[in-house]
C-alpha cells in the first residue's frame, strides 16, 4: 500500500483504471444471477412455446386418433403437462394472454396477448386451449412465470456494475489527490505561527507531489534564509549606530552653549528612541514562540502604567494559558497604550476567548478616535495623523501601530483592527489564534 500511494499520479490511475475492470466483472459475475434470473425464465417461456408449437404442428400432422395419443404421450415424456382439449374446453375455456411465438401466435386471438414489453404472464394453474379444429384441440397445463417489466432492473444493473464502481474510484482518486494539496495549505497557513518547522511541508504521497514539497521546502528555506539576513543586518546596524550615538552625546554634554546642548541632547535621545523601536520590532520576529500566562503578563503591563499615573484597567480571566512571544504581546500593548494616553483619559484592557478558541485583547481609550479615511494609514511606518507634530513635541515616532500589527498579523498569525467607539473613542481589537490549554474565573483591576 505504501508504495500505491507513493507512485506518480500516473501509477495510481492506470492501477485503479485495472482495479476496476476487476471490480466490475467481479460484481458482474456475482450479481448475473441476481438481475439476469428473469431474463431467463423469458429465455425458459420462448422454449416452452417452441415446444407447445412442435407438439401443435405433429398433433395436427396425425392422421388417426393412435398417432394423436402417441404425439401427446411423448410430448408428456419429454416434460409438457398436456392432453386433448374437450368441446367444452374449445368452446368456453376463457382467454388466456401469453407471449409466443409467430407459430402459435397465428392461432390465438390477438387480443389473448399482453402490451408490447411485457413478458409472459397467466394465471396460475391456467391451461393454454390450443385449437387444431373445431373438435380437436390440445390442453397445455402452463407453469407459473412471474410478470416483469425490464427497464428498472436492467437500470439498476447497470449502476452496481459501472456507475457504483466508477463513483467509488472517483472518490479514491480525489482522496489520492486532493489529501496531500489540502495538508500543502495548512503547512502553508502554518508557516508564520510555528517556525521551529523545518519541512513544513511533508514529502510523501505520489512522486509528483513529493517533488512539490521537496520544491515548496527549498523555497522556505531560502526565504528564511533571506529574512535572518536581513533581520541580522539591521540589528548589527542598529546596535552599531548607538556607539556613534554616544560619542554625540559625550560631545554634546561638553557644548558651553545651554540652549544648543539642550537641542541637541533632545536629537540624540530622539534617535536613540528610533533605534530602541526598531531593535523593539526585530526582537520581537526573532523571539521564540513559548507557554506563557497571559493574564498575569497583561496584569503586569497594567500594573506597571498605573504605577506611573496612567489611568488604564484590565479585565479578564484569572488564569489563561498561551503559546505566544511573551516580549513581544507586552510590547504591543505597551505601544498601544502610550498611544492612547496621549489623546485619551481612560483606556481599558480587555482579554477574551471567543467562542472558536481564539484570544481577544481589545485596548479601548475614550480619545476622539480616528477617521475611517485615516484607520488605514495610521498602520503605515512613519505616519503622524497630524503633520505638524513631530517626535520632538512628544508625539512618537509613527512605528507603534506599525509595529504592534506587524507583531500580531506576522509573528501571531492574527488580525488586527482598528473600531471606533460610541459616541468617540477607539478600540484595538486583535485576535490570536487557538490553541487554549485553560481558563479560569475573571478578575478586575483598575485606578
Amino acid at each position: 500500500m505504501k508504495a500505491f500511494l507513493q507512485a506518480s499520479v500516473r501509477t495510481q490511475v492506470a492501477v485503479l483504471t485495472i482495479a476496476l475492470a476487476i471490480v466490475v466483472t467481479s460484481i458482474g459475475a456475482i450479481t448475473e444471477p441476481l438481475f439476469r434470473g428473469r431474463f431467463d425464465k423469458g429465455i425458459e417461456i420462448g422454449r416452452l412455446a417452441a415446444r407447445i408449437d412442435l407438439v401443435v404442428d405433429a398433433f395436427r400432422d396425425a392422421k388417426t386418433s393412435a398417432q394423436e395419443d402417441e404425439v401427446v404421450a411423448k410430448a408428456k415424456a419429454s416434460g409438457l403437462d398436456v392432453e386433448r382439449a374437450s368441446v367444452d374446453q374449445l368452446r368456453n375455456d376463457p382467454l388466456l394472454k401469453a407471449e409466443l411465438p409467430d407459430a402459435i401466435r397465428k392461432r390465438l386471438d390477438p387480443n389473448l396477448f399482453l402490451e408490447p414489453g411485457d413478458f409472459f404472464r397467466v394465471r396460475n394453474g391456467a391451461k393454454l386451449i390450443v385449437a387444431v379444429s373445431r373438435d380437436r384441440g390440445l390442453a397445455f397445463q402452463l407453469p407459473l412465470f412471474a410478470a416483469s417489466r425490464w427497464v428498472l432492473p436492467a437500470v439498476i444493473g447497470t449502476m452496481v456494475l459501472i456507475v457504483v464502481p466508477a463513483v467509488v474510484l472517483a472518490f479514491i482518486s480525489a482522496w489520492l489527490i486532493g489529501r496531500p494539496i489540502v495538508r500543502f495549505a495548512a503547512a502553508a497557513e502554518r508557516i508564520a505561527l510555528d517556525e521551529a518547522l523545518d519541512e513544513p511541508f511533508r514529502s510523501d504521497g505520489t512522486a509528483e507531489l513529493r517533488s512539490l514539497a521537496g520544491s515548496l521546502n527549498v523555497m522556505r528555506s531560502r526565504v528564511r534564509e533571506l529574512m535572518d539576513g536581513r533581520t541580522a543586518m539591521l540589528t548589527s546596524i542598529s546596535h552599531d549606530l548607538r556607539t556613534p550615538l554616544t560619542r554625540l552625546r559625550m560631545r554634546a554634554e561638553r557644548c558651553e552653549d545651554d540652549d544648543l546642548r539642550q537641542k541637541m541632547l533632545k536629537d540624540i535621545e530622539i534617535l536613540g528612541g528610533m533605534i530602541d523601536e526598531s531593535l523593539a520590532y526585530l526582537d520581537g520576529t526573532l523571539e521564540a514562540t513559548k507557554k506563557v500566562e497571559l493574564s498575569s503578563l497583561l496584569q503586569t503591563v497594567t500594573s506597571d502604567y498605573l504605577d506611573v499615573g496612567v489611568e488604564v484597567e484590565f479585565t479578564g480571566p484569572r488564569r489563561l494559558i498561551y503559546d505566544c512571544k511573551p516580549r513581544a504581546i507586552s510590547r504591543v500593548v505597551s505601544n498601544l497604550i502610550d498611544n492612547a494616553s496621549r489623546h485619551a483619559s481612560h483606556i481599558a484592557i480587555q482579554l477574551e476567548q471567543a467562542p472558536d478558541g481564539a484570544i481577544i485583547i481589545s485596548v479601548a481609550d475614550d480619545g476622539p478616535g480616528i477617521s475611517e479615511e485615516l484607520k488605514s494609514r495610521v498602520l503605515e511606518p512613519f505616519f503622524k495623523m497630524d503633520k505638524a507634530r513631530s517626535a520632538t513635541s512628544g508625539g512618537g515616532f509613527g512605528l507603534g501601530l506599525s509595529i504592534a500589527r506587524g507583531i500580531v498579523t506576522k509573528g501571531h498569525g492574527g488580525t488586527f483592527e482598528l473600531r471606533n467607539s460610541n459616541p468617540h473613542g477607539l478600540t484595538i481589537i486583535m485576535r490570536l489564534p487557538p490553541p487554549i490549554v485553560r481558563e479560569q474565573g475573571p478578575q478586575s483591576s483598575q485606578t
